[in-house]
């Protein structure tokens, strides 16, 4: 393993590429910053390039069958990142298909996990994950996300894009994005200060439909372990993994939403400022793919140092107009996800949101705010300009790929439709940013 650092140098070039760093237009901090201070290999104006070397036969096999990929081992392949001033290489990472439903597709999702035995990890990301966006014919819509929940302070994963080879020959164009485990948490929540997995708190990733945090008995098996999937332990006994999340959930079901000191009560046991920022972004982004409606693609974390719970929201492919259960962009708060599958079902939103009038006035300050000062199209759109130009050969590139051996569902693109799609078309993402920001002034004014 090794890695070459020297600013001083020539930065490194890349074939067929028009620049190799890009000026990005900024996005107003409109609440504190909590990435790390470190971009490392989450450089937004630079596309990296990664290699990996594995045997064809069996990444073939993987390809072929990535439906099967959840019970199969993890390929043992050689890694290297290079952007313009880092060349890093590992001699064996774990690579598997990575994903849900997005492995039906012709282009898959991949996961990279380090030996952190060996002393081996990106930039001190233990797990990386390589997502195919083939469903985004932008493939803006994660990116733009992640954008716009560091300029709202709400902790979570940084991304990055970067062309990926496999044994010399052109796999895609992805979107690079750190897991949500120990060293996320480390870095990004607790910004150094625990720098051990056993003192950190419990996590659970919650990515099954449905899963709303309902109260449904004292015990862990009255859950279903696929809905609440405990990643890290933490202070819960062995045998009862979620004791400390249910004792959240029952203090939930139990809490009467008339209560004139609902914020006080839950400061106590959530980072509820958090909380809000993140389903206000949930709405202005109309990520229905995501907890407010859907219950789905979020993690739970127990801050062990602040004694609350942190909700940290992940996966946003479905986000900016993106899908079949689209919502209307003029849809108000009030009534987004009455379509979806959990809107009866909701307790964190129902109560805190809708029916507590100290919270919901908090949750109207901060909807107005992020929507003023970031989600309009005055703030964003030269963002985006900049994306497109940045992306646009590269998405290209990856269209040109030829998949036709591989099975699944192919995604009919062109470069029009990828341009459409960002300004033109009736559900284009500056479209809709315009529209739901509007939306917001129109509800609970200026």
């Amino acid at each position: 393993m090794r890695q070459l650092t020297n600013a001083d140098s020539t930065p490194n070039e890349f074939f067929n590429r028009q620049a190799t760093i890009t000026t990005l237009p900024s996005i107003k901090q409109v609440y504190k910053d909590v990435r790390p201070k470190s971009g490392g290999a989450f450089d937004s104006s630079q596309i990296a390039t990664i290699h990996f070397t594995v045997d064809p036969a069996q990444f073939a096999n993987m390809m072929n069958s990535p439906l099967d990929n959840k019970e199969r081992k993890p390929l043992k392949a050689g890694f290297k990142f290079i952007n313009a001033n880092t060349v890093y290489s590992a001699d064996e990472v774990k690579l598997k298909v990575s994903g849900h439903s997005s492995r039906k597709r012709r282009k898959v999702s991949l996961k990279v996990k380090f030996n952190k035995n060996k002393g081996d990890t990106l930039f001190d990301h233990s797990v990386i994950k390589l997502r195919a966006e083939y469903g985004d014919p932008t493939m803006l819509h994660e990116k733009l996300y992640t954008d716009i929940l560091n300029s709202i302070g709400v902790p979570s994963s940084q991304a990055s894009y970067s062309r990926v080879y496999v044994n010399g020959k052109p796999q895609g164009f992805f979107l690079m994005i750190e897991d949500i485990e120990e060293s996320m948490l480390m870095r990004t929540v607790h910004h150094g200060t625990i720098k051990e997995k056993k003192a950190l708190g419990a996590l659970y990733k919650i990515g099954s439909r449905e899963s709303t945090m309902n109260y449904n008995g004292p015990r862990t098996t009255n859950y279903y372990p696929w809905m609440y999937n405990n990643q890290i332990r933490g202070d819960n006994p062995k045998d009862e993994p979620m004791q400390q999340i249910i004792a959240f959930m029952k203090d939930l079901q139990d809490w009467d939403p008339t209560d004139n000191d609902g914020i006080a009560y839950w400061n106590e046991r959530l980072d509820l400022e958090g909380f809000l920022r993140s389903m206000a972004l949930e709405y202005l982004a109309g990520a229905w793919d995501s907890f407010w409606y859907n219950g789905n693609n979020y993690f739970m974390y127990y801050n062990p140092q602040h004694k609350i719970w942190q909700f940290i929201p992940s996966d946003f492919d479905h986000s900016f107009s993106s899908g079949a259960n689209r919502v209307p962009v003029e849809t108000s708060y009030k009534k987004y996800g009455e379509r979806g599958r959990v809107y009866k079902n909701q307790p964190l939103v129902s109560k805190l949101i809708y029916k507590n009038k100290d919270i919901n006035q908090k949750f109207e300050t901060i909807l107005r705010t992020i929507a003023q000062y970031v989600f309009n199209d005055k703030a964003l759109e030269e963002r985006i300009h900049a994306y497109e130009t940045q992306i646009e050969q590269e998405v290209a590139w990856d269209r040109s790929i030829d998949r036709s051996q591989l099975p699944g569902v192919t995604v009919d693109w062109t470069a029009k439709k990828f341009h459409d799609s960002i300004w033109k078309k009736k559900d284009c993402i500056t479209r809709w940013i315009k529209g739901r920001a509007q939306t917001v002034n129109r509800q609970i004014g200026q």
